[in-house]
């Protein structure tokens, strides 16, 4: 049993004590009472509060030289039953007991949702389309829950209903539903509501009268509740809000196929708001992203699409990608446009690491836990807990820390070297890797119940050579963060012919060999025009596209409206004229990569 009791004195700062026990007394002054008061010229016990027989009472001590009363009136050496929040007077100071029965919730599984008894179930089927059809489309906050509470006083036998959901900011909004009084607020056990959203459980009381727990509460009393439920709403793995319900009349109770009915629509509010966060998300203004989610590249829609997308969760994401093509720096991004910004990004090196070191780099250790360790060291997932932790070349790590890697997934925990303390994180994990790790499944080089865990939300990062329309912006940028850094005097460029060399290069190191390429080239040149004879590219030149007439000399619009062109004829004829496989090739959908052939004039 936890108890929480609110201490107000005149004077003094409201307090609030936790106390972990079935039974405790409040006294003045220190002694072996759980919450003492200043009582001057006086210290002793001076009210007892228990839990018994499914209820909650008190009594007070005899003779005290202090008036002790609840609403109620007077409190006597007798016990009388305490409601839940009713205010207790012990002299001047205000008392609020509030408590919390673990087994107050209960869990919502597939199986409560499995069945309506005696019910219509056709009728039934028919107004949950009709409530998801209506939820369908609609992103204004507010019309999704004024259709989502009538969904729930129309559906159940419900009096009125109420929705609590949490918005950007940290803030909360909330929603009234009554069949009497329209959108007006009622009083709501706000102890109920802190315990769903903690607890992510869900309240069902058919009959308040049969419940005496509930019953007892003073929000119950006080509003006339004969029957209640609530549901905790979750999205994209977060808890989001919660939808409760309540009888106020008189005999008036709720069906087991109510709360089947209300959780239903909980889940599919939940998915509506979700969808609303992530289409918010999507169509925000692409100047606020990160520089690596800019690109003017077919075949990186997808994955600019999904880091939007999966940033607003708390999933686990496997970035893939060809070495140097920046998988360090997306997950940098999924950083900042994650809700986890304001924490720490911490990025570990799986291959950098030996193996013999690499737990005590994650876990951290104890002092004295092995040769060296000559203090306690706090490993990567604790000091970036909050944040998120990019573990790259994940399929470098060693099998045994792998099994380790597995059960922190799963219970959020992590264990020092040495320790036998459990830590707590809370961390939004991105893996990376550039290594085929379905082929090291498969070679038992790595474990598959990981690779599944890891795998939970995906993105693929195409090499350089599949995204011609970002060489020339990409080596613009990092010509001129080059010459910012060395300080140089006139901007420099790049001329036709060093442009028309990069587009024909195949980047076998992807953006890191643009990248040094250009700063190399930039300092050869010693500013102004950089040209052909200041690349230093390796021997492995070969044709990204055939010799097509691309104006270098024209606008970007030019020169991005012919490379795309030249590669759009380029995949339709490697896939024999196959649009479906062409499509693929190009990273667009088959309409989408159709339209762009009927525009360039190709079909």
């Amino acid at each position: 049993m936890t108890f929480l009791v609110a201490i107000t004195v005149p004077g003094r700062a409201r307090t609030e004590q936790s106390i972990e026990a079935a039974q405790f007394w409040i006294g003045a002054g220190d002694g072996d009472w759980e919450v003492p008061l200043p009582l001057p010229g006086y210290r002793g016990r001076l009210v007892e509060v228990r839990h018994h027989t499914g209820t909650v009472e008190l009594r007070s001590e005899a003779g005290l030289p202090v008036a002790i009363q609840t609403v109620a009136g007077p409190v006597g050496p007798r016990f009388e039953p305490l409601l839940d929040g009713e205010a207790l007077r012990v002299g001047e100071a205000a008392l609020e007991v509030h408590w919390n029965e673990e087994d107050d919730l209960q869990s919502l599984d597939t199986e409560a949702l499995s069945g309506v008894a005696n019910e219509d179930l056709e009728g039934w089927f028919e107004s949950s389309m009709a409530l998801a059809d209506r939820l369908e489309g609609v992103r204004d906050l507010d019309e999704l829950a004024r259709v989502a509470l009538e969904g729930v006083l129309s559906t159940t036998g419900a009096d009125r209903c109420f929705l609590q959901i949490d918005v950007d900011g940290g803030s909360t909004l909330e929603w009234f539903r009554t069949r009497v009084g329209g959108d007006q607020p009622f009083g709501v056990s706000r102890s109920l509501v802190k315990r769903v959203r903690k607890q992510r459980g869900v309240v069902f009381v058919p009959r308040a009268e049969h419940d005496p727990g509930f019953s007892g509460q003073l929000s119950v009393r006080t509003e006339g509740i004969s029957a209640s439920l609530a549901v905790p709403l979750r999205a994209l793995g977060r808890n989001i809000g919660l939808l409760y319900a309540d009888c106020v009349s008189p005999g008036r109770s709720l069906r087991t196929a109510d709360f089947q009915k209300a959780a239903l629509l909980g889940r599919m509010l939940a998915g509506a708001v979700g969808n609303r966060n992530l289409v918010r998300s999507m169509l925000g203004d692409e100047s606020e992203l990160p520089a690596a989610l800019h690109s003017q590249s077919p075949s990186c829609r997808d994955m600019i699409e999904r880091a939007r997308l999966f940033a607003q969760t708390d999933y686990t994401i496997l970035i893939r990608g060809e070495t140097g093509t920046g998988k360090e720096v997306l997950a940098r991004a999924l950083h900042e446009i994650s809700r986890r910004t304001k924490e720490r990004f911490v990025a570990v090196n799986s291959a950098a690491i030996p193996a013999q070191l690499m737990e005590s780099e994650l876990f951290g250790h104890v002092k004295g836990a092995f040769t060296g360790a000559d203090q306690d060291r706090v490993g990567v997932f604790v000091s970036a807990s909050g944040g998120t932790l990019l573990l790259d070349e994940i399929g470098d790590m060693d099998l045994e820390l792998q099994a380790k890697m597995l059960r922190l997934l799963e219970t959020k925990e992590v264990t020092p070297v040495g320790g036998t303390e459990a830590l707590a994180v809370d961390v939004r994990i991105v893996a990376a890797t550039h290594q085929n790790l379905e082929q090291m499944v498969e070679r038992r080089e790595f474990r598959a119940d990981l690779y599944y865990r890891l795998r939970e939300l995906e993105i693929r990062i195409p090499p350089l050579r599949e995204r011609l329309a970002d060489i020339l912006p990409l080596a613009e940028r990092f010509l001129a963060e080059a010459a910012q850094e060395l300080g140089g005097g006139d901007r420099p460029r790049l001329g036709p012919e060093t442009a028309r060399h990069m587009l024909k290069h195949s980047w076998r190191g992807n953006v890191r060999e643009l990248k040094h390429a250009v700063r190399t080239a930039l300092l050869r040149a010693g500013g102004g025009e950089v040209g052909p004879e200041h690349l230093e590219l390796a021997e492995q030149t070969v044709s990204n596209f055939e010799e097509a007439p691309v104006d270098i000399d024209g606008t970007w619009k030019d020169r991005l409206e012919a490379q795309e062109r030249d590669a759009l004829e380029r995949t339709l004829r490697e896939a024999d004229g196959n649009l479906t496989k062409a499509a693929q090739a190009f990273g667009l959908p088959r309409t989408t990569y159709r339209e762009r052939l009927i525009k360039h004039g190709l079909l």
